[in-house]
């Protein structure tokens, strides 16, 4: 028999055509390597903007369905998992090392590299965990083929992530200086393993390949691959899979790992199951997949995505920033302590030309009302001397001071929320106020968020503004509430909002717990 087998022209591409193309040769048959030239080769756009690894696909595929070609190898993790229409994957061989491989300068492993090291990764998945291994470490989006990457290591780059498999076929198991475990960097789905893919309706053809056939590896990356599907997480979502056959069962590891942290799942029940196999996985890892959530602009509704919500922001609020000298003339009077109750009185502030690190006095303490606004704090060079450690919000802050006497500056809205001014003023502080800037509703909302107002299963209320603004803006009692912190869920409560959570922390961990938690009291 006489093949004509379709390829990229990468390196890799061909050297996986060509472990095929010889095994084939050794069943008798005649190959030829066609080379395809496909988008994905062609683009230097990162991978998430042209819709992920699957634009190396399309063109390989249009060559076999034509009848230009007779097969095709891909790389069955670029593979979308929804079939395509007159092809089918008639042998998935057995799979090479599924791991990710790190290969460092230095031959560091991912625990040695130094902080603020550069790693590089054209995958959102690789990014997503090693956040969540290594925050300390950066992080840059990187395209080219294996050689290329390769050569930046030492140079502008620390590290790069590459998938052990391609290294191994192309003879460069040397530059690994780590295998990542799935602790720290679990696969993607069907890594390491190749489909081969010929048309539906060439029967002598499905039946020759299918001697190349491993039907534990196909159980194993179709049940990856099922998960996937399940969990609505296409092929650049941060989401890796590892499943394993044994004796007629199946075994799958997974991770869905976003901002708010990394979600995991381990499965177990017979090959015959996978599909009831893959739901079970879908339902641990993104137990918010389909919510419909309305939520202000933020980096929250980025994370909320990665939950597999389905997500609609609207602004109800605009922000206008005040004088800032006010609060420099303030800190002339040497406070004790400055109070800051949200990361965009910091904004506001550095926008407005205050450099915090050197303005405020040596020896004033520095207090912030939660996590995002230490972290903003942070990033503006200050240290932060009180945060409450559990919850956040001004009653949770306040409950971090010893008592009184002394001055405490509270920069932020020209109408705060008072919680915090009156707890500190009980406990004997002298509060003095600094509007930083004024929060204004907008006069109007989209005319779709209107319509669907009423069906979202979700307002996420972020401050009690926003709140406000919702109910002279839209038809009340609106859809269920979750609010970040006890003021914002008071403030929405007192406007007619039915409040059904509050995330103790005004974070995205914070904010994706509350809604955790609201889907298990309903389910």
């Amino acid at each position: 028999m006489q093949i004509r087998l379709a390829t990229r022209g990468s390196r890799l591409a061909l050297a996986q055509s060509g472990l095929i193309a010889d095994a084939l040769r050794n069943l008798g048959a005649e190959v030829e390597l066609v080379r395809v030239r496909t988008l994905g080769d062609v683009s230097t756009a990162p991978l998430s903007s042209l819709g992920g690894v699957g634009v190396f696909v399309a063109a390989v595929r249009e060559a076999v369905l034509a009848g230009d070609c007779d097969l095709a190898v891909h790389s069955l993790k670029d593979l979308p998992t929804r079939p395509a229409e007159g092809l089918t994957i008639a042998a998935i061989p057995e799979r090479e090392d599924a791991r990710d491989a790190l290969c460092a300068r230095n031959n560091f492993t991912l625990d040695a590299l130094p902080a603020g090291s550069w790693v590089g990764t054209g995958s959102p998945r690789r990014a997503a965990q090693l956040a969540l291994t290594r925050p300390d470490l950066r992080v840059a989006d990187i395209r080219g083929n294996v050689d290329t990457r390769l050569a930046r290591v030492g140079k502008d780059l620390d590290a790069v992530v590459l998938a052990a498999a391609g290294l191994h076929r192309l003879g460069l198991a040397g530059a690994i200086t780590q295998y990542l475990g799935t602790l720290d960097m679990m696969p993607a789905p069907a890594q390491g393993a190749l489909a081969i893919e010929c048309r539906s309706d060439d029967l002598p053809m499905i039946e020759l390949l299918a001697r190349l056939d491993d039907p534990g590896t196909r159980a194993a990356v179709e049940l990856e691959r099922a998960a996937m599907r399940a969990v609505e997480a296409g092929c650049a979502a941060p989401f890796g899979a590892l499943a394993r056959a044994n004796l007629g069962d199946l075994s799958i590891h997974a991770v869905l790992a976003t901002g708010a942290g990394a979600r995991r799942s381990i499965v177990v029940g017979p090959i015959a199951s996978a599909d009831e196999l893959a739901l079970r996985v879908a339902a641990e890892v993104a137990p918010l997949r389909g919510l419909r959530v309305l939520i202000p602009p933020s980096g929250l509704a980025d994370v909320l995505e990665a939950e597999r919500t389905t997500v609609n922001t609207q602004a109800f609020t605009v922000t206008e920033p005040l004088a800032v000298r006010p609060f420099v003339q303030a800190l002339t009077e040497a406070p004790d302590v400055i109070a800051f109750t949200s990361a965009r009185t910091v904004r506001v502030l550095t926008e407005g030309g205050v450099d915090l690190a050197t303005e405020i006095p040596l020896g004033t303490t520095i207090a912030a009302v939660g996590d995002a606004t230490a972290a903003a704090l942070r990033e503006a060079g200050l240290r932060v001397g009180l945060k409450p450690t559990n919850g956040s919000g001004g009653a949770a802050l306040a409950g971090v001071f010893a008592d009184g006497p002394g001055t405490v500056l509270i920069p932020g809205a020209a109408d705060p929320a008072p919680d915090l001014a009156e707890a500190l003023a009980a406990r004997g502080w002298n509060v003095v106020p600094v509007p930083v800037y004024r929060t204004m509703p907008v006069t109007s909302v989209d005319a779709t968020i209107a319509d669907a107002w009423p069906d979202y299963d979700v307002f996420v209320v972020t401050a009690p503004s926003v709140a406000r603004a919702a109910s002279e803006l839209l038809d009340m009692p609106g859809p269920p509430v979750v609010a970040l912190g006890a003021t914002s869920a008071a403030a929405a409560a007192a406007l007619g909002f039915d409040v059904v959570g509050t995330a103790t922390e005004a974070t995205a961990a914070g904010l994706v717990d509350a809604l955790v938690a609201l889907r298990k009291e309903q389910s």
